[in-house]
């Protein structure tokens, strides 16, 4: 193969360095091309180009976790490490041990981009300067920070305040008085009615409520059930139940009695965002 249809094949499809020739991956032209355009062909470059700056900045820009590629010495490049991340949090854990022990930077990275917190040295998610600023960023960072936070009422209100799905992660004492009065059962019905498909299962995948019929009909029954049998597929049925609003608020409390987590709600939007950080203040 010709360097020019390597080229026009890279350009095309970044991730087809890894079947040219050894000696075209030795070529820049070729491996910068193909980061460009899929930043983890990174790893198919020959070793020399993986030692080239030019070429490992391209590919963290790309995709920041590139940098699981990269020459060593590129993971304590405070420049590489913090661009990697800025594309994709989770390049963090990517870098070198040093960076992640490091409050300063990691200041920076948290900034960038909250949920890299996962990836910080343990004694920085004790710090509350760099839990308050994750979390700012990501709420969801709340899930990486020291149990201490989860129970701190100021980082937990910020981290709900700048994405709800954080309340997942905080202590259950925040979650003790939310109830199906938060939830919206005519968005909830709405949804149903239109939904022959319709499943919902909670976050952990644990309980799930779920519909018979096709769609657009506003007679059907709902089930509540979970424990898949791997032979026969079968579900273990907690409860069945009609299509009225009041049966539909009654197979909720059947899916919570068995396990099913109400903040599971906030999939689909049927929670009431203002009520919970109320409730919260």
């Amino acid at each position: 193969m010709d360097k020019k249809k390597a080229l026009k094949i890279v350009g095309e499809s970044g991730f087809e360095l890894e079947n040219l020739p050894k000696k075209l991956k030795k070529d820049k032209e070729i491996v910068l091309t193909a980061v460009k355009n899929f930043g983890s062909a990174l790893e198919y470059a020959d070793d020399s180009l993986k030692k080239d700056k030019e070429i490992v900045l391209t590919a963290v820009k790309q995709d920041g976790n590139a940098l699981e590629y990269a020459e060593d010495k590129f993971k304590k490049d405070k420049q590489i490490v913090l661009e990697a991340v800025k594309n994709r949090g989770e390049a963090f854990q990517h870098a070198n041990n040093i960076l992640k022990k490091d409050k300063k930077f990691v200041l920076d990275i948290v900034k960038q981009n909250g949920t890299a917190l996962e990836y910080a040295d343990d004694s920085l998610k004790k710090d509350k300067e760099i839990v308050l600023i994750a979390v700012k960023q990501d709420g969801t960072a709340l899930e990486h920070s020291d149990d201490s936070f989860k129970k701190n009422k100021e980082i937990v209100l910020i981290a709900v305040e700048q994405n709800l799905d954080a309340l997942k992660y905080a202590d259950k004492t925040f979650k003790k008085n939310i109830n199906i009065s938060f939830i919206n059962f005519e968005k909830l019905k709405k949804d149903m009615d239109n939904d022959g498909d319709f499943l919902h299962w909670d976050t952990d995948e644990k309980v799930s409520i779920t519909r018979t019929g096709s769609s657009d009909e506003t007679e059907y029954r709902v089930s509540v059930e979970s424990n898949q049998d791997e032979e026969t597929s079968e579900y273990d049925v907690y409860g069945e139940f009609g299509s009225t609003i009041d049966e539909i608020e009654s197979s909720v409390e059947c899916f919570i009695e068995n396990g099913g987590d109400i903040l599971s709600f906030q999939n689909g939007g049927y929670l009431n965002d203002k009520k919970i950080l109320k409730e919260l203040k």
